[in-house]
């Protein structure tokens, strides 16, 4: 019969460092006053006896989990990863570990919040949006709430975020000097508030630069709903009323503007730019790919995600916070698959 062995303790480490159980508690807290040489004494032993500390236990006396809630939905998670991962590295790198809830769709975040609540975290980035009903929720529970890429109008909320309006502002500003008179905009899901943010903006800029009709097709962030779209906006069927190509596709992200540049140059065997100009948001890594070379817009993301740990990491220390919005340009990306108005620089800060 194996015999059960006991996992080390802190009184294990004391003794074989010769040191009270406070110094070994003090020894894993970074500010706690405490000798470089006693430090590294139970360090030493701790290694030794392969002793390791109990988040748990600890964060019962701190009144700190050490816990980082995300909340963000499957099509982020899908479609660009690189946020998750950001976020990850920037928490890690302020002190928190970062625990993921996911949502089907942004109406579900209500539901994902109380979730994250329930768990007993320090406070929660929101890729999601929530309502000032929710945000006074976790005020009131004393859980602060950073929100990513999502706005609130609520005047306490903290919040960073890509200056998607500006940046498709900018876009059809540029597409309109190229010449293009002839629009079409693949849209997120109905509910999306970043997709609703881009496609708003560039529409309304069209408008006021004398466009007064664009072509609207609803997609859902994915690929196949992109290349529908691109069968839909630049083929001809014989049961609609004849209406002139669309000479610019705009799409509210990457993965469906894609989508649409397989459906033109592949089904329809169009050119590219040269029969229609193609243009996505947010530059994710397949859209670099030679076979795509898309035109798009780059969010800062990794500057995002460094912003957002540092707005955490001072609202969980309940140090002062002077600015609690912040609003981060994107850049510009000019590839092959559209034709802008020609500027000096294939990249701009928008």
């Amino acid at each position: 019969m194996r015999r059960k062995l006991n996992a080390p303790t802190s009184y294990d480490v004391a003794r074989h460092a010769g040191v009270s159980q406070a110094v070994v508690s003090r020894a894993y807290q970074v500010d706690s006053p405490i000798s470089a040489q006693s430090r590294a004494k139970v360090l030493v032993s701790a290694q030794v006896l392969g002793y390791q500390p109990n988040a748990v236990a600890r964060s019962l006396i701190t009144k700190r989990s050490g816990l980082a809630a995300v909340l963000l939905t499957e099509a982020t998670q899908r479609d660009t990863p690189e946020v998750l991962i950001n976020l990850s590295q920037t928490l890690l790198e302020q002190g928190f570990q970062p625990l993921l809830f996911s949502c089907a769709h942004e109406s579900e975040s209500s539901n994902a919040l109380e979730k994250a609540l329930a768990f007993g975290v320090d406070g929660i980035i929101s890729c999601v949006s929530l309502s000032d009903e929710d945000l006074v929720r976790a005020r009131l529970r004393q859980r602060p709430v950073v929100l990513f890429n999502r706005h609130s109008t609520d005047p306490l909320a903290l919040s960073v975020a890509c200056d998607h309006g500006s940046a498709s502002r900018l876009l059809a500003s540029r597409l309109f000097a190229a010449g293009h008179r002839r629009f079409a905009v693949v849209t997120g899901p109905s509910e999306a508030p970043v997709s609703n943010l881009r496609i708003q903006n560039f529409v309304q800029r069209l408008q006021e630069l004398g466009i007064e009709s664009v072509q609207t097709f609803e997609g859902d962030y994915h690929y196949e709903s992109g290349h529908e779209a691109g069968l839909v906006l630049l083929g001809s069927s014989p049961n609609k009323q004849q209406q002139k190509r669309a000479e610019v596709i705009f799409c509210a992200n990457d993965a469906m503007a894609l989508g649409v540049l397989d459906a033109a140059r592949f089904a329809l065997m169009m050119r590219v730019p040269s029969d229609v100009s193609v243009l996505g948001f947010d530059d994710i890594p397949a859209g670099r790919r030679p076979a795509y070379l898309l035109s798009t817009v780059r969010q800062p993301t990794q500057e995002m995600a460094g912003e957002a740990a540092r707005l955490f990491r001072a609202s969980v220390d309940e140090q002062a916070i002077t600015t609690r919005q912040f609003l981060l340009p994107g850049t510009l990306i000019e590839r092959g698959s559209a034709q802008l108005f020609p500027m000096a620089s294939p990249t701009q800060r928008i």
